[in-house]
């Protein structure tokens, strides 16, 4: 929303944190919340500095979870302040502006799937090229897609992790280990045996090429997994998962197995004996959306409350 004085608020729920600019003053990347200054000065000189606003942000997902928050929450700032300032952008290019302030604005040595993913929404085969992105929808019949996501459970390691030490080594020993060069290549040969594998509707073979596919990462960086997830993963996959994997760089986060619905009850067990608890997610078929209010509501002052919520996984 606006401000009265045309100043800049900057604040985030998650932490709780603050920081405000007088007007005509250009956030500081360095500090705090600096994905949210980092988008805002993206935006300044097409009109967010003269006008300013009052920007908060929140998640009902923990930092360092592995499920793509953080480049989620810089496609929706992108779609957000975009709109706000009268440039409304599709899909493509709120993906590419997010991955431009994460990755070369902010340094973060990551990856650009999650920002397509929530850019654009569903089920889709992502390829990276020196030329560009494609996107590709996968249009499931929906009893697949249904049978699916049935057969897909995520449960919580209840540890967090720092995706960009992970990932900062990751990068470093692609340079000098073949190993990891071999990986990376079997890894990406195995997501296009997934796209056939969903495509003809045979679900337990991508359950299978996801344990495949999880072997082959742990292989990128002895920080991917550690001797609580190995130990997690085997009695998942004795209590009947046929495969699965840590989402996310590795370290901890949320376990996601592929468990067939017979065996299911077993496995959730299992899983609750260890400690894990279930979280229930499902698809999501729309992309990152901006709804706009029907009150233009300017703050005069300026306020903050921490909302204590319960995690909830959509």
């Amino acid at each position: 929303r606006p401000t009265l004085d045309c100043s800049i608020r900057l604040s985030s729920a998650s932490y709780p944190l603050a920081r405000i600019y007088p007007p005509g003053v250009v956030p500081d990347v360095s500090g705090d919340l600096q994905l949210l200054a980092a988008a805002v000065e993206r935006f300044f000189e097409r009109g967010l500095g003269e006008r300013g606003v009052d920007l908060s942000v929140a998640s009902d997902i923990p930092p360092g979870s592995g499920l793509g928050s953080s480049s989620t929450l810089a496609v929706a700032l992108v779609q957000a302040l975009s709109s706000y300032t009268g440039s409304p952008c599709d899909a493509a290019t709120a993906a590419e502006i997010a991955c431009e302030i994460e990755i070369e604005r902010l340094g973060m040595p990551i990856g650009r799937q999650d920002q397509y993913a929530s850019a654009f929404g569903g089920l889709n085969a992502i390829e990276f090229q020196p030329g560009g992105t494609r996107v590709t929808p996968l249009r499931l019949p929906p009893d697949t897609l249904d049978a699916l996501s049935d057969r897909m459970l995520l449960f919580s390691t209840g540890q967090t992790r720092s995706a960009a030490g992970i990932l900062a080594q990751q990068r470093l020993d692609t340079g000098s280990k073949p190993v990891v060069i071999e990986s990376l290549h079997r890894i990406k040969e195995l997501a296009g045996e997934m796209v056939s594998a969903l495509s003809s509707g045979d679900l337990d073979v991508f359950g299978g090429l996801l344990h495949t596919s999880w072997q082959e990462k742990k292989r990128l960086s002895d920080r991917i997994s550690s001797g609580d997830i190995d130990r997690w993963y085997k009695a998942a996959r004795s209590s009947g998962a046929l495969g699965g994997k840590i989402s996310g760089a590795g370290g901890g986060g949320f376990l996601l197995l592929y468990c067939p619905p017979e065996a299911q009850p077993r496995l959730r067990l299992t899983m609750a004996t260890l400690g894990l608890p279930e979280m229930s997610f499902g698809f999501d078929s729309s992309s990152a959306t901006v709804v706009h209010t029907s009150r233009q509501k300017v703050s005069a002052g300026f306020d903050f409350a921490l909302a204590h919520d319960s995690l909830d996984v959509p």
